[in-house]
């Protein structure tokens, strides 16, 4: 009888103790987590530091990265209109800044030489195949 006693009183204490572990968490808004890189992109450090690195490997001229740096500038500006904007709902918002880099990624493909969008092409294949986001 004693036995039962204590190993239901350990039992109890273990409940307690995982209903204090399980907690929700609310999701992150990505938009928030963002800071601004060197070239005035909104992203989080790690993408930056992977977009410096993509760009120094692709090799641009002065005038690829001078109509890169005005493009970027110009959808920071977009974007920070979407952010700040109180009259659009969350999903509106994603929805707009995804037609915003979906833009850009056009813009990029009309800045970039043949060669350029084919090391571009394979350089996110490789990402892809790593697994790294």
């Amino acid at each position: 009888m004693r036995k039962i006693l204590i190993l239901l009183l350990c039992a109890f204490m273990a409940c307690g103790t995982f209903a204090q572990v399980q907690r929700k968490v609310a999701p992150t808004n990505k938009i928030a987590d963002s800071t601004l890189n060197e070239e005035g992109d909104s992203t989080n450090k790690f993408e930056g530091r992977a977009k410096l690195k993509a760009m120094k490997e692709l090799n641009l001229t002065k005038e690829q990265k001078s109509k890169l740096k005005e493009m970027r500038q110009a959808n920071q500006s977009k974007k920070e209109e979407i952010i700040n904007d109180g009259s659009l709902t969350e999903d509106q918002k994603q929805e707009k800044l995804k037609q915003i880099k979906r833009a850009a990624a056009m813009n990029l493909q009309g800045i970039l030489s043949d060669e350029q969008k084919t090391k571009l092409k394979a350089m996110r294949k490789e990402k892809r195949n790593n697994g790294d986001d």
